[in-house]
């Protein structure tokens, strides 16, 4: 029947889609070589030109690079000089008033008046005159900038293992010169470490005076630091092309980037560069979708990373300039085909035409059958209409009864949830009863001692009046320590869903507050890095999150670790990033073992004996952070160092939104 009611319709059409394939493969076929041809070449010119800008950028680096270490390896050469010039200057000056003056001026006002005269000299705040004057075994202080209150005393008195050096050092130079430079780490003004410092000393003979002015290698670092930063704010760079320079916390020192792209990829490429030390070359790194290409190169001494960058859509304009003409030729020849291939599709249509009416007559013998094949299709359409609205009721019948059960499971599901929040509740309550314990049992002592104590002196008669009063004062200052701890511990068990605004320091400074006297009694230390994050959510809940971690840690340094043999570690970490609170609890506990560390948020999963623990701190812990706090957590095994020491434990990572309001 199909070819009987369509066969005009497929000689009509036939043909046609004939000669439209035909004549579309061989079009298709000579626009394809004529295409391949130009990408080909367009493809060779577009690598030429990248090749091109790539050695631009890594010249305009290298030159960079060069003048850095130019300026670094003329760094000693320049401050010597430039020392050495003004203690010479110096020296001419006090020499020539002292021969001046000598014989018409008394000697004390000569020494005078040349201090006066050095003081007065000013350079920069780089640097400074010093003046020592040499009597016996003893040498005063004339001018001191360093030691400002030591002026006209004996400096051999300072009690400072720089200066002794530096004192040392010029005693040596000047037993066999007149002149010389000295190397030595000394305390800078407002600093409290010792920095290495260069200075030039001079001996003045006839007051036996040694002249002397000195400068931080910091300072002309700093100097050459500020140069290369104004070289590089000079040079002029296209807009598709800037520069900038960051250092290796990615904080930037010169230039600006632009605050609408995401830089994120960039850095951790960078950052695995620096880890593969590939220092000593230009690196380069392409966008994704390979619109930037950006070159950078490391400074090391300074942790400095330079980087510039060309906009690749500058190329795809350079290409169409080139190019331009070469596209306009296979637009013409499209167009050309395309007018050839229009014309035979309406020459064979045509033709097509002619024939199907010559066929017509076929069609109008079976007009009659197929009426009477369309009223029986109504008859059927109307039998499976009846059939669709009754499966239709049974499906919705089916769907309100499924509805219904989820609500029961879903019932179930938070009795569930409610029973193991409580049990957590009351695991919560015996850790803080141990705590409340540990917090007691000093201050009770204390009381014990000091009530003792006053019963023995006035049984004795051995009592004063301030004796007793200062064991009162004790007792009572105790005893509202007693009384704070008692509303530390209350406070932790309020019930409290609101939602609200706080530090998630000082909530964490909560935890450390109840737990820590049991990590004392322990032997546990605990390190903290805790950066200031302001934070919108449930306080409480949070807190008996991180306690019910810091709990599983100490139980599980008091089973792994001797404390005899291996120090017992817990570190709490803070940080921001983005929009985000990440908080790192991490113990040195030997790590968990890998065929459990999957289950230990399961409920009621546990490794401690049935007496210990019930095994729903961590799930409810888990619970709280994903479900209430709207966060993540996750635990893994991580090796960290203190003190110059390595370790192994596990590491929970909590990321929390900032603001769950936004979430």
């Amino acid at each position: 029947m199909f070819l009987e009611k369509n066969l005009s319709k497929l000689i009509i059409f036939t043909p046609i889609i004939l000669i439209i394939l035909v004549t579309t493969l061989v079009t298709f076929s000579q626009i394809r070589h004529l295409e391949k041809k130009f990408l080909n070449d367009r493809e060779k010119l577009k690598q030429k030109l990248i090749y091109e800008e790539k050695t631009k950028l890594s010249q305009k680096l290298n030159s960079i690079s060069d003048y850095i270490d130019y300026k670094n390896f003329r760094n000693n050469e320049i401050l010597e000089n430039r020392i050495k010039k003004r203690v010479d200057l110096a020296y001419n000056i006090i020499s020539n008033k002292y021969n001046k003056d000598t014989g018409i001026i008394k000697q004390d006002k000569i020494k005078e008046e040349l201090i006066y005269i050095l003081k007065e000299i000013k350079f920069d705040s780089n640097g400074y005159f010093f003046l020592k004057e040499i009597k016996e075994d003893k040498i005063f202080a004339r001018i001191y900038p360093t030691y400002p209150l030591y002026e006209n005393k004996d400096i051999l008195t300072i009690k400072d293992e720089g200066h002794k050096n530096f004192l040392n050092k010029c005693k040596e130079l000047l037993k066999d010169k007149k002149a010389g430079f000295i190397s030595y780490n000394l305390k800078k003004l407002n600093f409290s470490n010792n920095l290495e410092k260069i200075s030039y000393v001079k001996k003045f003979e006839p007051f036996n005076w040694v002249i002397g002015y000195g400068e931080y290698l910091t300072d002309i670092n700093n100097e050459i630091k500020q140069n290369v930063i104004n070289r590089l704010n000079s040079i002029n760079f296209e807009d598709n092309n800037l520069i900038y320079t960051i250092d290796f916390n990615k904080n930037i020192i010169q230039g600006y980037v632009d605050k609408n792209y995401s830089y994120k990829d960039l850095y951790s490429f960078i950052d695995k560069s620096i880890k593969n030390k590939e220092f000593g070359k230009t690196n380069f790194y392409w966008t994704k979708n390979y619109e930037k290409l950006f070159a950078y190169k490391f400074i090391k001494e300074w942790n400095w990373i330079v980087i510039t960058s060309i906009n690749l859509k500058s190329l795809e304009d350079t290409l169409i300039d080139i190019l331009g003409s070469k596209q306009q030729e296979e637009d013409k020849f499209i167009k050309e085909s395309i007018k050839i291939a229009f014309m035979v599709i309406i020459f064979g249509t045509l033709l097509t035409f002619l024939i199907s009416k010559k066929i017509e007559s076929i069609f109008n013998s079976y007009k009659n059958s197929i009426e009477s094949q369309k009223n029986a299709l109504k008859n059927i359409n109307a039998t499976l209409e009846h059939k669709v609205k009754e499966k239709t009721k049974e499906l919705k019948e089916f769907n309100k009864k499924l509805k219904d059960k989820i609500k029961e499971e879903v019932y179930k599901n938070r009795e569930k949830d409610q029973i193991l929040y409580n049990q957590s509740k009351m695991a919560a309550m015996g850790e803080m009863i141990e705590n409340i314990a540990h917090q007691w049992r000093q201050p009770l002592s204390t009381i014990s001692t000091a009530s003792s104590g006053i019963s023995l002196k006035i049984d004795f008669g051995m009592y004063n009046e301030e004796e007793i009063k200062n064991d009162l004062k004790s007792i009572v200052d105790t005893t509202l320590y007693l009384s704070q701890t008692i509303e530390d511990f209350r406070n932790f068990f309020i019930e409290n869903k609101h939602k609200e605004r706080f530090n998630l320091v000082d909530s964490i400074k909560k935890d450390i507050n109840i737990i820590n006297s049991s990590f004392k009694n322990n032997h546990i230390e605990l390190i903290t890095s805790l950066e200031d994050i302001t934070m919108f959510g449930i306080q409480n809940e949070l807190t008996q999150a991180i306690l019910n971690i810091l709990t599983n840690a100490k139980d599980v340094l008091i089973e792994k670790i001797n404390h005899l043999e291996e120090r017992r570690i817990v570190k709490i970490q803070t940080k921001a990033v983005n929009d985000f609170a990440y908080i790192y609890i991490q113990d040195n506990g030997k790590g968990i073992k890998k065929e459990i560390i999957d289950k230990i948020f399961e409920p009621y999963f546990t490794t401690k004996h049935k007496s210990q623990g019930t095994g729903i701190g961590l799930y409810m812990t888990r619970e709280i952070i994903i479900k209430h706090m709207q966060g993540e957590i996750k635990v893994e095994n991580r090796s960290f160092e203190h003190e110059g020491i390595k370790y192994l434990g596990a590491c929970f990572e909590i990321k929390l939104p900032v603001n769950i309001e936004a979430v």
